[in-house]
């Protein structure tokens, strides 16, 4: 004969499986809310809806998590190292002072 805990295990893996395919439905749904209502919206303003869906992470606000870690790559690699960061703010300085005094 089995285990009890056995089958307890079993009934938890799949309540914890159904738990979390219900999870992803009640959230695709809310995004297809979501869309559903951002094109009424457009519509009742006149407006045409976007054609592809803004994704979370895109939304055109000055990038994301890899530019954010290329820019403190930089960042540490200009802090470590005196020759290239003097090097760096001459030529942003150079480049400053001709935008400037055009």
């Amino acid at each position: 004969m089995p285990d009890p805990s056995f089958y307890a295990q079993q009934a938890a893996q799949q309540a914890s499986r159904q738990a979390q395919q219900q999870a992803q439905q009640a959230h695709q749904q809310a995004v297809r809310a979501h869309q559903q209502a951002v094109r009424d919206a457009a519509q009742q303003r006149g407006h045409r809806p976007p054609s592809t869906p803004v994704r979370a992470g895109h939304r055109g606000r000055g990038g994301g998590l890899v530019p954010f870690l290329l820019l403190v790559v930089v960042a540490v690699v200009l802090a470590r190292d005196a020759a290239l960061r003097h090097s760096v703010l001459g030529s942003l300085e150079h480049l400053l002072t001709k935008v400037l005094h055009r």
